[in-house]
């Protein structure tokens, strides 16, 4: 591993993040359970987490060169796909927020478990094993704040 600027890095963390954009821009309808609360150490260290992951996949490159076909890359993208899709059953039911912790294809909290999973995926076919290990953490917390966020 190497310090330097990797631009698949940074594309490989924002991927998900664009159809954030379109969250922010069109919000939810309903409005979430307000009696439902998150520890906020679990809170911090999703929040930590991620901004690690972030500069592990930007700033830390490997320096073997990278196969064009990798199991890992067709996960990473089936991963990634299956997030736009239940983003996507969220626009097109009306920016419910029941629906962003409904199960999809039986999986439950979708939305915490695919881009975690594309994250891991991603990291792992970069070769960047302190970026997957950081990813685990972050995937632990953000699952855990899903669970206390849409199953009590």
């Amino acid at each position: 591993m190497k310090l330097s600027f990797s631009w698949v890095g940074l594309v490989v963390f924002a991927l998900p993040m664009l159809i954030n954009i379109a969250y922010v821009l069109f919000p939810p309808t309903g409005e979430a359970s307000s009696s439902k609360s998150v520890t906020r150490r679990v809170e911090i260290t999703e929040a930590v987490s991620r901004i690690v992951c972030l500069v592990l996949l930007t700033f830390l490159v490997n320096k073997n060169p990278l196969k064009p076909k990798s199991i890992w890359l067709l996960a990473a993208v089936v991963f990634l796909l299956l997030y736009y899709i239940v983003r996507i059953r969220y626009f097109i039911g009306g920016r419910n927020v029941a629906l962003l912790g409904q199960p999809f294809l039986f999986v439950p909290i979708p939305l915490a478990i695919f881009p975690v999973v594309y994250y891991l995926c991603a990291a792992i076919r970069m070769g960047n094993i302190p970026a997957a290990v950081a990813m685990s953490v972050f995937g632990a917390a953000h699952i855990t704040v899903s669970i206390q966020s849409f199953c009590r």
